[in-house]
């Protein structure tokens, strides 16, 4: 284990942080041995950013190196693990759906597994899974048995007749299919995460292009749904022909907002607009409390760049998740990562009226979502920096050079700490604040993907490795 993590340290395990502000539950300040709790071979893609609830830690990964009776078929994993020691408590299987492959469905073909992180419930859980269907899943998995009401889970896995369930296997409760309920055509990778308002679950459906990136297949088909938590029955479906004006695809997540004591559920299309809706108190349609154009007229006259034809001015969809804080929300624009870098722009909205406050085009393309701690505002792009801004008036105080993109991972501040991941494998460690100060930088042997801290642990994620690290073990 000592060999595999100094090898992934390109610097040594040397001090992260010599001033960081002091925590109640400080962070590992080494990369190195004497604070590594455990480590995991993953697989060979995995972009989902842990989730720690309950003593639980949930993680979405391909099926590379599945463990399993069923055999890796390209597809995706949900584990549940012990945040303690790491070991599996439960995983669902979901093999690769071949359809997705055939014209002019585009979509697993990149197997990347489980790209969802997870609604949390009291005893469930809701992912979008890889192959266009919404799951819900016992939070338990087999362990206390199956629950019901859905018991083929063998026959979903595509596990032979005879198997039978063993603790360690997923518990699905029901699934919605929204290529066969809705003719989504999803395209590329159902790579979104859904929001649970009450007794609803919101969803983006990855609608998008056909496979030779000319047309969207089906531009008729909702962009966002609403379903019933509990019985996975469709509650309501955007109307606002998002789908009609997209771009590429729409792969952003909903995000809540709580304004004069309402909640409004916040959406990026793949139009480039951000829609606010009003949380639904029962199934019906659902109202547009209003929408923002997220792009400038200026860029809008430009051409849409494409994979074939990187252009680097011209319009953006938004993919990156919003992020909500005092009252405001903050949107990047940007596009898929094989467009190339080019102009972006992040937008700080009101969230109460919809108008804007300011806007910063500091910010490129990108898919990370920004952070937003103690009144700044960090966010990373595709052009290889992160910026810091002032959360209020948009004032940039500083920008790092990354050296590479950043698009798998997303800034996260902690103790002090700003950490920003790039695809050039790697992780860069920051002083937050107002003046900028490089505290470390950190090579691995794949991407790392946004970390996550908690309970005084640095979960880190790479696409083929997660990290956990303490302080003082």
């Amino acid at each position: 284990m000592k060999r595999s993590l100094v090898a992934l340290t390109l610097l040594g395990a040397t001090s992260l942080v010599a001033m960081a502000a002091p925590a109640e539950s400080a962070l590992p300040e080494a990369f190195g041995q004497e604070n590594l709790l455990w480590e995991l071979k993953l697989a060979s893609h995995q972009y989902t950013i842990p989730t720690l609830d309950n003593g639980q830690l949930f993680l979405g990964i391909n099926d590379q190196y599945l463990e399993h009776t069923q055999q890796p078929s390209g597809g995706g994993i949900l584990q549940c693990r012990d945040p303690r020691t790491g070991k599996l408590a439960w995983q669902m299987v979901i093999p690769r759906r071949v359809e997705g492959d055939i014209a002019p469905s585009h979509y697993n073909r990149w197997k990347c597994g489980v790209c969802s992180r997870p609604a949390l419930d009291n005893e469930r859980l809701y992912i979008v899974g890889p192959r266009g269907d919404i799951l819900c899943l016992d939070r338990k998995g087999q362990t206390d048995g199956n629950d019901g009401p859905f018991r083929d889970e063998a026959a979903y896995m595509e596990l032979p007749p005879d198997y039978t369930l063993q603790p360690t296997d997923g518990d699905l409760v029901w699934a919605y299919n929204l290529v066969e309920e809705l003719k989504v055509v999803p395209h590329d990778v159902c790579g979104s995460s859904p929001l649970l308002v009450g007794d609803f679950l919101y969803a983006c459906t990855s609608n998008g292009q056909d496979a030779k990136h000319r047309y969207i297949v089906n531009p008729e088909a909702p962009a966002l749904i609403v379903l019933d938590k509990k019985s996975g029955k469709l509650a309501a479906t955007e109307q606002e022909g998002i789908c009609q004006r997209t771009f590429h695809c729409n792969w952003s997540s909903p995000v809540a907002a709580t304004v004069n004591g309402e909640t409004l559920v916040l959406f990026g299309g793949g139009d480039g607009f951000l829609y606010a809706f009003e949380a639904l108190k029962k199934p019906g349609p659902l109202k547009l409390r209003w929408k923002y154009d997220c792009n400038p007229e200026a860029y809008r006259a430009q051409t849409y760049s494409r994979h074939n034809k990187r252009t680097p001015e011209g319009p953006s969809e938004i993919i990156a998740i919003p992020t909500v804080a005092d009252g405001r929300v903050y949107v990047p624009i940007g596009q898929s990562p094989n467009h190339g870098p080019g102009q972006g722009l992040l937008t700080c909205i009101d969230v109460a009226s919809g108008k804007k406050i300011w806007e910063s085009d500091r910010v490129d393309r990108t898919t990370a979502q920004p952070c937003v701690k103690d009144g700044l505002v960090y966010a990373s792009d595709y052009s290889g920096r992160l910026s810091c801004l002032d959360a209020r008036t948009g004032e940039l105080y500083w920008q790092h050079d990354l050296e590479a993109g950043s698009w798998c991972a997303s800034p996260m501040v902690a103790n002090g700490k700003v950490y920003a991941g790039t695809e050039k494998n790697t992780m860069w460690i920051l002083q937050a604040g107002k003046k900028k100060q490089q505290l470390e930088k950190i090579r691995f042997n794949s991407t790392p993907i946004t970390p996550m801290a908690a309970g005084g642990t640095l979960y880190l994620p790479t696409q083929k490795r997660l990290f956990a690290l303490k302080a003082g073990i």
